[in-house]
């Protein structure tokens, strides 16, 4: 039984898990097109870009890619990175509509919602379901099959999962936007959070505060690692920057979280891409 896992961040939400056997992939969104290409042009998986990506990481087998939501920064190259591997997409209807457009094969697609589970090797993943950030441009679902290249708005977030990945190794959670509903991690425990904090510092202090509590306040992990604060229309090969001002305030974000992590005595990293952290049992 493997007694290490390591995780590993690719921009935005995308984050891989293995602990050497198992290999899984959160959101795998990794062309990051331009944002002058996502108002005037339409959007495609880039496989040179995903090649670069997946041998940077290290990525050379795939069993499982779980997609949070299907915006095209979570979910524009799932079927590809998903086909490529022959591994299993997990996402909502929305997703899964998409994974058809692509022309994924339905026996690599399964529809999740939340509260279930799903067992991949020695992990268990827990599927939640949580609002998308607040200020969502393209809300609503995905109902046909959708094939790129394809507008923005096209991809409609079709509802919004949280993960939670529990290994005799220690357990990790991916929360990809930052929102939550009271509650709705109660009785969890995580070693590291992957926070999705995009939007959060437009947000009032009251939110602020309550998305903390509920979040990391709940899960005490020893180490809190901010997602979906970078500029997603940066390539993965050059350094990751802030989202700029005004789409958000990464600035306040960086003092919200650091004055939230010292008065709980939790690690903070702000992430660059390809960032690992590993977790280890009790030896």
């Amino acid at each position: 039984m493997a007694r290490e896992i390591s995780s590993t961040f690719y921009g935005t939400s995308s984050v891989h898990i293995t602990d050497g056997v198992t290999s899984i992939f959160v959101d795998a969104f990794l062309t990051r097109p331009s944002f002058a290409r996502l108002v005037l042009g339409r959007l495609r998986s880039d496989e040179a870009a995903v090649d670069w990506a997946l041998h940077k990481g290290g990525v050379d087998k795939l069993d499982a890619i779980f997609v949070s939501h299907s915006h095209h920064d979570h979910i524009l190259d799932a079927p590809a990175v998903a086909e490529r591997f022959g591994a299993r997409l997990y996402g909502s209807r929305s997703s899964l509509n998409f994974g058809k457009g692509e022309g994924l094969a339905d026996e690599l697609m399964e529809q999740i919602a939340g509260g279930d589970s799903v067992e991949i090797g020695d992990f268990t993943v827990r599927i939640i379901e949580a609002p998308h950030s607040p200020g969502n441009i393209s809300p609503g679902t995905i109902d046909g099959e959708l094939a790129s290249p394809c507008h923005t708005l096209s991809f409609k977030d079709g509802g919004c999962f949280v993960f939670h990945f529990s290994h005799p190794a220690g357990n990790i959670l991916v929360l990809p936007s930052a929102n939550f509903v009271p509650g709705f991690l109660r009785g969890l425990r995580a070693d590291v959070v992957y926070l999705g904090v995009g939007a959060l510092g437009r947000q009032s202090a009251e939110f602020q505060r309550a998305y903390w509590a509920e979040t990391v306040g709940e899960l005490r992990p020893r180490l809190v690692i901010p997602v979906h604060w970078d500029h997603f229309g940066r390539p993965l090969s050059k350094s990751l920057k802030p989202i700029p001002y005004p789409a958000d305030n990464v600035r306040a974000t960086r003092n919200v979280l650091r004055e939230a992590a010292r008065g709980s005595g939790i690690a903070l990293h702000f992430p660059q891409a390809f960032d690992t952290n590993t977790v280890a049992a009790p030896s």
